[in-house]
């Protein structure tokens, strides 16, 4: 490695969500890109599986979003709080069209974690301004990821993730996830399945009490837990639940949206409008920090009135002109007719494929998703449906041997995620595959190394 980047160097820097003691054995320093790889400072390739973290939609080196930013940072980087930009009433005029007519505002940000916390405040101002300020819980699910700032990290399901900072705000109640894989009752449909989850959601709003409760938020497919896809009846009977209850609705969109799932927005798949909208990651397609909230015209009513009734919150970045620029940039390339037909069709052989790998690794119990966001679970007995042991970290090995053969991808120990460049071709997803197949084969073969040493 190259001098500059020495053991004493890289103990400087701390990453998200990695043990640097580990990290600074066996560094990953990425000096480039371009398409659908990467080369790290060592001059080796990898293939980007995870496209960042579901960011960069539309590839490395963009040469048209590359020149939107080059051009509006030699134009205008910032701009003061009191004032707003033409990039960023661009970005609202271009974005809210290709939603339903009930949605009339966009709140800009400038990170996921930021649109989900402002989400949850606007509900609860929303409320407060309706004269029901006693309206605070927000439910969530189990499993779900919603952001690393306080409110967001209050709605996420993962203990884990929320011991290290506990406690966390009040108000926050978990949900059961809607994981068919693991229906309530065996044998039932993934709609049956669907519908009695939501009978414990309305057995909750119940128990807590309606007038309680201000907010629901869900990812349409709940990544963290494994690609969880909720069913349809699901997510349709959320809205009609909180409809009834006067109880707001949120959809964290900031991996599914901006085409992910080969739709402009995954709400479309279900068909249910919920009020409020979080947006982010592929937004920009990567070029920009940059995320939003989109309000229906319902709630965005309750911040237009006298002095006082406005968001009462904001961030330094906010709807910054650079990220807007790239957003613009990045939107044009969405709807590009062939972005979300090779999103949907390579997705769809990839999905193909990936069953395919079930007839020869029997620790692969179950490939879901849509469009080119795609979950493997890992199980120990396939019947069962038995994880392996957390000491095992099956998905987390499979990572490793992934990543030696030069392919980057998101996982855990119990499941692993595949979610290239949207505009990733069908040879590079065959390469994908045909990679992953030999990781998980030779994941496989060491726990079978283990086992006849003796190593539990």
């Amino acid at each position: 490695m190259r001098e500059r980047f020495s053991v004493d160097v890289m103990r400087q820097t701390m990453l998200d969500f990695v043990q640097m003691r580990d990290f600074v054995g066996d560094p990953l320093v990425v000096e480039r890109g371009e398409g659908v790889r990467l080369w790290d400072i060592e001059g080796r390739s990898y293939i980007d599986g995870l496209s960042g973290i579901f960011v960069v939609n539309f590839g490395h080196g963009r040469r048209e979003i590359v020149d939107a930013v080059t051009a509006q940072v030699a134009r205008l980087a910032f701009a003061p709080q009191m004032a707003t930009t033409t990039p960023e009433i661009d970005l609202a005029e271009k974005l809210l069209p290709i939603l339903p007519s009930e949605y009339t505002q966009v709140k800009f940000h400038s990170g996921g974690s930021e649109a989900t916390e402002a989400a949850i405040k606007m509900a609860r101002q929303f409320h407060r301004q309706n004269g029901q300020a006693s309206r605070f819980k927000v439910l969530s699910h189990y499993r779900g990821y919603h952001g690393a700032t306080g409110h967001a990290l209050a709605a996420t399901g993962w203990p884990h993730l929320r011991a290290a900072f506990e406690p966390l705000a009040p108000g926050f109640v978990h949900l059961h996830t809607p994981d068919i894989y693991r229906p309530l009752v065996a044998g039932a449909t993934p709609e049956e399945t669907g519908l009695a989850y939501a009978r414990l959601v309305a057995e909750t709003i119940a128990l807590e009490g309606p007038g309680t409760v201000a907010a629901l938020i869900t990812e349409p497919i709940m990544m963290s837990a494994g690609v969880v896809v909720p069913p349809d009846s699901y997510l349709r009977e959320l809205r009609r639940l909180t409809a009834e209850h006067g109880i707001l609705l949120i959809f964290d969109e900031i991996i599914t949206g901006f085409g992910r799932t080969g739709v402009p927005f995954a709400r479309e798949h279900s068909g249910v409008l919920p009020d409020l909208i979080c947006v982010g990651k592929g937004m920009s397609g990567g070029y920009a920090p940059l995320s939003a909230v989109v309000l229906s015209e319902r709630v965005a009513r309750a911040f237009w009135g006298e002095p006082g009734t406005q968001f009462q919150a904001g961030h330094t970045f906010a709807g910054n002109p650079v990220a807007c620029a790239a957003g613009l940039a990045a939107l044009d390339v969405l709807m590009q007719p062939e972005t979300l037909i090779n999103c949907r069709d390579v997705g769809a052989h990839a999905m193909g494929r990936l069953r395919s790998l079930m007839d020869r690794h029997p620790c692969i119990g179950d490939v879901r998703g849509r469009g080119m966001f795609l979950g493997v679970e890992f199980v120990s007995d396939r019947a069962t449906r038995t994880r392996f042991p957390d000491e095992v970290a099956f998905g987390i090995r499979v990572q490793a041997e992934a990543r030696r053969r030069g392919l980057l991808l998101r996982a855990s120990g119990f499941m692993l995620v595949v979610g290239p460049p949207l505009t990733t071709t069908r040879a590079e997803m065959d390469e994908i595959i045909d990679i992953l197949d030999q990781a998980v084969g030779a994941a496989e073969a060491s726990l079978h190394e283990r086992a006849l040493a003796g190593v539990p």
